[in-house]
């Protein structure tokens, strides 16, 4: 039997959070009618009472355990909803964000046949203060461009593996005081440079809120940031020499 952790992660979202919370009893529900067992994890860091009567109204419909924590940074918060876990895979979801109803099942099957890979949706759909239809590549294309992964990043952090690849690469925090961002970026970045896939699960959809300039990602831009150094793209420690015969 495949067993997950759904984990959604809060902070101060309010009602926000009601339709992330739907769509996450909705896809459990989906997964454990298709034979799947799944625990549901709310990690409420530095959150809101508005926020944890909201989470309070779910655990009356779903079981569902609350980690309260005092963070206040969104890498430690996942890392310790890792640290937390009791399923094989773990899937993440921020709490004004929506899976579709089929996430975890598609992709628990998905990781029952290539456990050492990451999953990701084939689409996710922006929505908010900006609209946009972004597509997950899969790196199972050999036309997937890596070294673009400079500049851009391809894959957002809501993504589905096994708890031993999330403890093997836990999430290195934000800071932002010092010019450094970008979790899930440098995150992806890591796993690959570690020999693992991204792979976009078929048929699957992601709803993204995008946020005014309070959001994180507008924060993290707003200042500047870079992405934290990863061993993906690491320039030679010396220059390689050519031999005249290659010319």
């Amino acid at each position: 039997m495949t067993r997950i952790t759904a984990v959604i992660n809060l902070h101060r979202e309010g009602e926000l959070a009601v339709p992330s919370l739907e769509s996450l009893v909705n896809a459990t529900r989906e997964a454990m009618d298709a034979g799947m067992s799944c625990e549901v994890l709310a990690v409420l860091d530095r959150s809101d009472a508005a926020t944890s009567e909201v989470v309070a109204r779910y655990a009356e419909r779903v079981t569902l355990r609350v980690e309260a924590t005092d963070f206040g940074e969104l890498a430690a918060a996942r890392n310790h909803a890792v640290g937390r876990a009791e399923g094989e895979f773990i899937g993440f979801l921020d709490a004004d964000d929506l899976w579709c109803r089929s996430w975890l099942v598609a992709a628990g099957r998905a990781a029952e046949r290539e456990p050492s890979a990451i999953f990701h949706p084939a689409l996710n759909v922006i929505f908010g203060s900006r609209r946009l239809l972004m597509v997950h590549p899969d790196m199972g294309d050999r036309h997937v461009a890596i070294d673009s992964l400079r500049s851009v990043n391809y894959w957002t952090s809501l993504s589905f593996a096994s708890r031993e690849i999330y403890g093997r690469f836990p999430y290195r925090p934000n800071r932002l005081d010092q010019g450094f961002g970008f979790e899930d970026w440098a995150w992806n970045c890591e796993t690959i440079a570690a020999g693992l896939s991204h792979r976009a699960v078929p048929e699957t959809t992601h709803f993204i809120r995008s946020k005014p300039a309070d959001s994180l990602r507008e924060q993290t831009v707003a200042r500047g940031c870079l992405r934290s150094k990863t061993d993906l793209f690491v320039w030679p420690s010396q220059p390689r020499t050519v031999d005249a015969a290659e010319l």
